[in-house]
């Protein structure tokens, strides 16, 4: 699951993309718009900076805008900026790999194996979705030409 700080980074992310280029967005505005402490939003908002996701501007005309120079952000970049490795366990990660203190014998661990696919998949999931996309698709599932994706309930 998303923490809290990603699933906000994404909102913050999709507050600016949805802006006209080259707009800054004051904190203030994205911090009520969205219901985010300003202080938390300011603290996402400076990792996503740093990472070249966003740049901004300080003093009265400043605030925030997704950089223009920048590949179009996929959901991959995002999470792992604000949550860092995206694998269940250390030992499935590719960035951040670290072998199980408790395998005897990581080479033959079938749960390292199945857990490297599960990673596999997200990432290659997580990389497809891109946050102009989502703008996109926003615009049309609130227009009701496409009908919203929802989990069925799971019922004992």
């Amino acid at each position: 699951m998303l923490n809290r700080k990603t699933y906000y980074g994404i909102q913050a992310l999709l507050f600016l993309a949805k802006e006209k280029k080259g707009n800054l967005i004051p904190i203030n505005t994205m911090a009520l718009s969205l219901k985010i402490s300003r202080k938390f939003l300011e603290k996402i908002l400076s990792e996503l900076r740093l990472e070249g996701l966003v740049s901004s501007k300080k003093g009265r005309d400043g605030g925030y805008k997704i950089s223009q120079d920048e590949k179009p952000i996929s959901l991959a970049d995002i999470v792992r900026i604000l949550e860092g490795p995206i694998a269940l366990l250390p030992c499935a990660s590719h960035r951040f790999y670290e072998p199980c203190k408790e395998c005897s014998t990581p080479e033959k661990c079938v749960l390292q194996d199945a857990l490297v696919g599960v990673r596999n998949d997200t990432v290659h999931s997580l990389k497809s979705i891109k946050l102009n996309d989502l703008v996109t698709q926003e615009t049309l599932l609130q227009s009701g030409k496409i009908n919203p994706k929802r989990p069925t309930p799971y019922l004992k």
